[in-house]
């Protein structure tokens, strides 16, 4: 049986094993988190929307830090996981387009993406880095397992990789890591 408390450690460990890249070049994590910063305020200035994609416990990830985003950083804030909208996109088009289907309709010049993939190799969150790209939007990955991962190595402003082989691992990580990136613009920014 693995030890529960073994686990938390491994938990306890995260900011120290969290790898981050910037542009593609090796960073320290502290880099990475001014980067979102700017990231994030440079949305609200143009009064852009962050869009927030991931599947199952990534789509909760983001349904969660979706709303902390708009209610603490003041930023529009949003996740195409609707049920509706997302059944739609995969019965027309196929789950690879279920949520850069509508995020090409949507999003605007200036608008900033949240992908989050724990193996990093979904199709459908590779799509929407793709798109961010495509339309010159920010775009910051999450992703973690394999260091070869699509997202891990996809071309991105911040780009985050958390070395661990377990879901729950990656994704309390992922979690916590962009926790702490929304908690501590607003309590800056708070003063």
């Amino acid at each position: 049986m693995l030890d529960p408390i073994a686990w938390l450690d491994t938990l306890g460990t995260i900011s120290k094993t969290t790898k981050c890249r910037l542009g593609g070049e090796n960073v320290a994590l502290t880099a990475g988190y001014e980067r979102i910063a700017e990231l994030f305020r440079a949305t609200r200035g143009r009064e852009g929307s962050i869009w927030w994609v991931g599947n199952g416990g990534s789509c909760a990830i983001c349904s969660h830090l979706a709303q902390d985003a708009l209610n603490k950083l003041a930023v529009r804030s949003q996740v195409l996981s609707d049920a509706s909208l997302m059944t739609c996109m995969a019965n027309d088009f196929g789950y690879d387009e279920v949520y850069s289907r509508p995020l090409r309709r949507l999003a605007r010049p200036g608008d900033t993406v949240v992908a989050i993939s724990s193996s990093g190799n979904s199709q459908n969150i590779i799509n929407c880095a793709d798109l961010a790209l495509e339309m010159n939007l920010g775009l910051i990955t999450l992703s973690a397992f394999d260091a070869s991962n699509k997202l891990w190595n996809h071309k991105s402003d911040v780009a985050l990789f958390l070395p661990l082989a377990l879901y729950g691992l990656a994704e309390v990580g992922h979690e916590a890591l962009l926790h702490a990136a929304i908690e501590c613009q607003y309590l800056t920014e708070k003063g």
